[in-house]
């Protein structure tokens, strides 16, 4: 009997030029879709064109690619770089657009950093996505 395939997006946290965290997400994502039993889906906070004056869920609905890829995620992949012991606004702000999508769902966080602090950005998010942190 055919096994339906796992779905699950990476998301790049970092919209910085000359970032050195794209070549990880690539590197990831192209894992994921070595895998015959995971299909995947390539985001990247800079193709998200946010708004200045609105901020949240009540803009969900201007980002229906990303808002369906989580709905119909059985899981998420978080790449992102550490920025002074946190992780990048832009990545706050597009995560901000939804809450209840992210319920029940599976989450890697992949840090990266050129120093010795590259698990700061991960654990702070992990720590907000449990409820730890705002």
């Amino acid at each position: 009997m055919p096994t339906e395939k796992l779905f699950i997006p990476l998301v790049l946290g970092t919209p910085r030029k000359n970032r050195e965290s794209e070549s990880v997400a690539r590197w990831v994502h192209g894992k994921l879709e070595g895998r015959d039993e995971i299909e995947t889906q390539f985001f990247d906070v800079c193709d998200f064109e946010l708004p200045h004056g609105e901020y949240g869920t009540e803009i969900a609905h201007a980002f229906p690619g990303w808002r369906d890829a989580v709905v119909r995620a059985d899981g998420l992949v978080i790449v992102t770089p550490e920025y002074n012991h946190g992780y990048p606004g832009t990545l706050k702000s597009v995560l901000d657009l939804l809450l209840k999508e992210y319920i029940h769902k599976a989450v890697a966080f992949v840090g990266v950093s050129a120093g010795p602090w590259g698990e700061h950005a991960s654990s702070r998010l992990a720590c907000r996505w449990c409820g730890s942190l705002g």
